[in-house]
């Protein structure tokens, strides 16, 4: 090989390495280089105030960076600012000039109060700029921050974008809309609609009057007490729900999803584990190369996906569809139309008394199936370069022509519902 194709192979290689850590989050890289971590440098505190009294536009807006916001909706019809500034310098006489020209904005229109800094004028920063403002509780907020935490109590209709910062949002009394990245968000007690996009981050929404909508990647999200309808598209997401109470409209990729206590949900996964325990309406489920499992359900079961374990118990339903190859189901303590599909796994079935028919087809997969004691159900079974083999005390028929075997009972009971059995290359087995 020669130097070039060397040089060009360690490039490549480094360039993957450098992607691959900047989209997993464990790169982080700022433009804006700040010199204060150095140990020559000191850090020195300075703080400015300012009240702004009524009458005010419905919004306040703050623009920052490099630093934290806490905003704190009140009972009082005053606007007040605390405006602290946090400066790394050799000595008090170079934070001392720093601070005099560091200064915050304020601009009052008919729309708006915003409230910002002059830290672009300054070529050489190494600082932080920090707010704590309370206002009227039912004003609107909109904050624009990197680089810091953005903390939002007690206030009207509020949006946030937060870069590299930790949301915190808390009674918010109308929507809520934010953006961050790198940083944890914690929402709760929001009266409106919540829409959040956020990765590389631990994510928790709770207690959400309206509906939630979350755009993620990389890190937990974890959803409790949503009123109405909820929507993840998630990417290397786990995803924990619990007591959503509307539609729900979930999707990630290599990470699990769980749900407790939960209405109507359609789950998409790519190498997802999916566990649901307790849903009160239909769950639909597509997943591939992972498991599915499913524990008392009274509402309609549709999984369907290649290389995908179905487990399911106490599924009571109308319709029960379960689709899969090269790995097993299992399903038990069951009841309603169940039509099931499976090839290169086993089938294990224990049914309650039956309320609709069951229909088994499957390929290079025994079946077995535990008669529901006492039932008396039309039954074909059909075995193809297979064996059937029939434990009940029960008189039967049999048939066998070109390497098809199939038995009958119960066919005198045609008003009943019935079941229907069927494979290639395996046994099917009824206890």
């Amino acid at each position: 090989m020669k130097a070039k194709e060397i040089v060009l192979l360690i490039l490549i290689i480094a360039g993957g390495i450098f992607f691959y850590y900047a989209e997993t989050g464990k790169l982080d890289i700022s433009f804006e280089i700040d010199d204060h971590f150095f140990s020559y440098l000191h850090q020195f505190k300075y703080e400015d105030s300012q009240v702004l009294e009524p009458p005010f536009p419905a919004r306040l807006k703050i623009i920052n960076s490099h630093g934290d916001i806490e905003i704190q909706g009140t009972s009082e019809e005053r606007i007040s600012i605390s405006f602290q500034k946090r400066i790394w310098r050799k000595n008090e006489k170079q934070a001392k000039e720093v601070s005099d020209a560091l200064k915050m904005t304020v601009e009052r229109d008919p729309q708006q109060v915003l409230i910002s800094t002059n830290r672009k004028e300054f070529r050489r920063r190494n600082f932080e700029t920090n707010f704590k403002i309370s206002l009227p509780e039912s004003m609107e907020v909109e904050v624009e921050n990197s680089y810091g935490q953005a903390k939002l109590l007690r206030v009207g209709k509020a949006s946030i974008i937060n870069s590299h910062g930790k949301v915190i949002a808390s009674e918010i009394s109308g929507e809520l809309t934010a953006k961050n990245s790198y940083e944890d968000v914690e929402i709760e007690n929001v009266q409106g609609d919540c829409q959040l996009e956020s990765k590389h981050s631990d994510v928790l929404i709770s207690d959400v009057r309206g509906k939630a909508e979350v755009n993620h990647a990389y890190g937990k999200i974890d959803l409790k007490n949503i009123s109405q309808e909820v929507k993840v598209e998630g990417s290397h997401s786990e995803v924990y729900g619990r007591n959503l109470m509307g539609a729900a409209e979930l999707e990630t990729s290599y990470e699990k999803i769980v749900l407790f206590d939960v209405g109507p949900a359609k789950i998409t996964g790519i190498h997802s584990e999916v566990e649901v325990e307790g849903a009160r309406e239909s769950i639909h489920i597509t997943d591939n190369y992972s498991r599915v499992k499913v524990n008392s359900l009274q509402g309609n079961l549709i999984v369907s996906g290649r290389n995908l374990e179905i487990y399911g118990k106490g599924v009571v339903a109308q319709e029960i569809s379960l689709i899969s190859s090269n790995e097993n189901i299992e399903l038990s303590e069951f009841s309603g139309k169940v039509i099931i599909k499976n090839s290169h796994g086993e089938i294990l079935l224990q049914p309650l008394p039956l309320t609709h028919p069951i229909e088994v087809e499957a390929e290079y997969a025994d079946i077995m199936f535990s008669w529901p004691q006492g039932g008396k159900y039309p039954f074909e079974a059909r075995a193809k370069y297979g064996e059937i083999k029939w434990n009940l005390p029960v008189e039967l028929s049999f048939h066998q022509e070109n390497h098809v075997s199939t038995i009958k009972a119960f066919v005198e009971e045609s008003g009943n519902p019935s079941i229907t059995l069927s494979t290639s290359y395996g046994t099917i087995r009824v206890e």
